[in-house]
């Protein structure tokens, strides 16, 4: 570890202090439906405190003398019903006795705010709302006086600032307030860099970028810990190697010119990127002079949102196999300076899959909480008792769920990574270019730099051995499934249904692979042999599609690739194999 961290072995013997949940709705779409959203399953399940979204929208700014929600007008009827909704999670949460906090994206404001200061609050180029225009500060001030004078129950704010999404805040405009410092690096350039031998240039990191940050928190630290004596858990989060989040230069750059105080804390993902595989620990953690919470999400946003098995708690807990150097919780809450951590029971990403059922978020999110609470136990322990005292299986039945759990880590590690060419990217970039995420699957457009490499390294069979292992670990996934003595029918039932989608999404996904792996071999590769995958991919859709038919079957992935919405239909791997077919003249 890096800064004033300890290097002597240490102990994990006490629980978090903070042990906080959010379900995180998908920005645009109906909420969840969720145990998560009921303060007193959280606080059966160990969590202390509960986390929400958008009470920074409720705010009137009355103080600015603009009318932002006119009676009668769309904003205050929207206003009045999600007030509403605010006023009754605070009240809900206080009487299961958990702490309240409000997640919230700056800069967001009403837009009749905005369009009555933007001279002295926007760019007069871009018309974004800037840190350094004279009112900006002054109107955020409003804002955190006026949600403590009308919510006293809120406990503290946790605060974003590399995303804004408006789709469920009609009524809002907004940006981020820290510019990125020149161009956006993109995937490619990075890629292009790393495997040409040479790292990213650090030097974007500019001065003005610290500058802004501590001004920033600065004044977010002035105005929520100190006026107000509520706790300020500052998000480091941002996938750019330019801001924030998980280089150690420069977030002690901005944190080492913070004064500490014991309502600030810094909020930090447990790995280096986003919750990926194949990523380093995040090396900020336990560094610097302030207190951190570590941030943790059970429905993993690109490994399925828990529509098939994928056990993640003792990854998170004790350290990824596939690091070189693995550290998790229970290292990392041996440091003084980690006091918790903010988990995601629910959400995060976008679209699907959806689920009937929440058997998998649950399992990772109740092992976690428990471990949380008594770290010195460790996450065997946890798991254990969850199955034996929540699920009810016995310790044979236990033992087996164990042993599927981790098993179906290991098979989406091998179905939905390549660590052939992984391994190139030093833990330091996105893996396997992001090609599966949401329930969307990527194909060559997304994934020709990659096939490019593993063909001019001769690893292209490697990679494929690498799919057919996976769909081998989940046929015993399925076998173990089977065999558990579920007391619980419909759960049960469900595990059986799960299992089974996770061996076709990557029985797909391993002929999917052949084809587009022939295809970049020299003279178009083996015409039989994509033939052969070809058929095989549509036949293991026609089943995947089939075994939606079971009301217990979450949503199915998509053979196209990621969009926003609103925005077109990107190509994924349904068209890379059809245009594969084509090229290689099979009908």
């Amino acid at each position: 570890m890096q800064g004033n961290a300890e290097t002597a072995p240490r102990t994990c013997v006490k629980p978090a202090r903070f042990i906080l949940d959010m379900v995180h709705h998908n920005p645009g779409e109906a909420p969840f439906r969720s145990r998560y959203l009921d303060p007193d399953y959280l606080a059966e399940a160990g969590f202390n405190g509960q986390v929400f979204k958008h009470i920074n929208c409720v705010a009137t700014f009355a103080d600015s003398g603009v009318d932002c929600f006119p009676e009668g007008s769309a904003e205050r009827a929207w206003l009045d019903s999600f007030t509403r909704g605010i006023e009754a999670e605070i009240a809900a949460a206080k009487r299961a006795g958990l702490g309240v906090f409000y997640h919230v994206d700056l800069f967001v404001l009403p837009k009749r705010l905005v369009e009555s200061f933007q001279p002295e609050i926007c760019d007069p180029d871009t018309g974004r709302i800037q840190l350094d225009r004279p009112r900006t500060l002054e109107l955020h001030a409003m804002l955190f006086d006026e949600l403590t004078r009308r919510f006293p129950d809120v406990d503290g704010y946790i605060i974003r600032v590399g995303e804004t999404y408006l789709f469920d805040t009609p009524h809002h405009v907004g940006n981020g307030p820290i510019p990125r410092n020149g161009p956006a690096w993109t995937p490619e350039y990075l890629y292009q860099e790393t495997l040409a031998g040479r790292k990213p240039d650090d030097a974007r990191w500019s001065a003005a970028q610290v500058d802004a940050y501590v001004k920033l928190i600065g004044f977010l630290r002035s105005r929520i810990c100190e006026r107000h004596g509520k706790h300020l858990f500052f998000r480091t989060w941002d996938i750019f190697p330019d801001k924030l989040h998980a280089v150690p230069g420069h977030y002690l750059a901005v944190t080492d010119r913070i004064e500490p105080h014991p309502k600030l804390v810094f909020s930090i993902k447990h790995t280096a990127l986003d919750f990926w595989r194949r990523v380093k620990p995040n090396p900020c953690i336990g560094i610097g002079r302030h207190p951190q919470i570590i941030e943790v999400q059970s429905q993993r946003e690109y490994e399925g949102k828990g529509a098939y098995p994928n056990y993640i708690a003792h990854g998170v807990a004790t350290g990824f196999e596939e690091n070189r150097k693995p550290a998790g919780l229970a290292e990392w809450l041996a440091d003084p300076k980690v006091v918790g951590i903010y988990h995601w029971s629910r959400g995060g990403g976008w679209y699907g899959p959806y689920i009937p059922d929440e058997f998998w978020p649950d399992l990772n999110s109740r092992v976690l909480a428990r471990f949380a609470n008594d770290p010195a136990a460790g996450e065997e322990s946890a798991f254990h008792a969850h199955a034996m005292e929540v699920i009810g299986l016995d310790i044979d039945d236990a033992r087996r769920l164990r042993e599927l759990c981790l098993l179906a880590s290991r098979a989406v590690l091998k179905g939905r990574y390549c660590e052939a060419f992984d391994v190139l990217l030093d833990e330091s970039l996105l893996p396997t270019a992001l090609w599966m995420r949401d329930d969307r699957l990527g194909g060559m457009e997304q994934l020709s730099l990659v096939f490019q490499e593993l063909a001019m390294l001769g690893k292209l069979d490697e990679a494929l051995a690498e799919k057919a292992a996976a769909v081998e670990l989940w046929h015993e996934i399925v076998r173990l499934a089977e065999d558990i003595r579920w007391p619980a029918e419909e759960a049960g039932a469900f595990v059986k249904v799960s299992a089974r989608y996770g061996l076709l999404l990557f029985a797909i996904v391993e002929q999917g692979w052949i084809v587009l792996a022939e295809s970049v071999r020299p003279g178009g590769g083996d015409r039989e042999r994509i033939a052969a995958a070809a058929n095989a991919y549509d036949r293991l859709w026609k089943e995947f599609r089939e075994l939606s038919a079971n009301p217990l079957c979450p949503s199915l992935c998509r053979g196209e690739y990621f969009q926003l919405p609103g925005e077109p239909r990107v190509s994924g791997l349904d068209d890379s194999v059809r245009e594969a077919k084509l090229r290689a003249g099979i009908s």
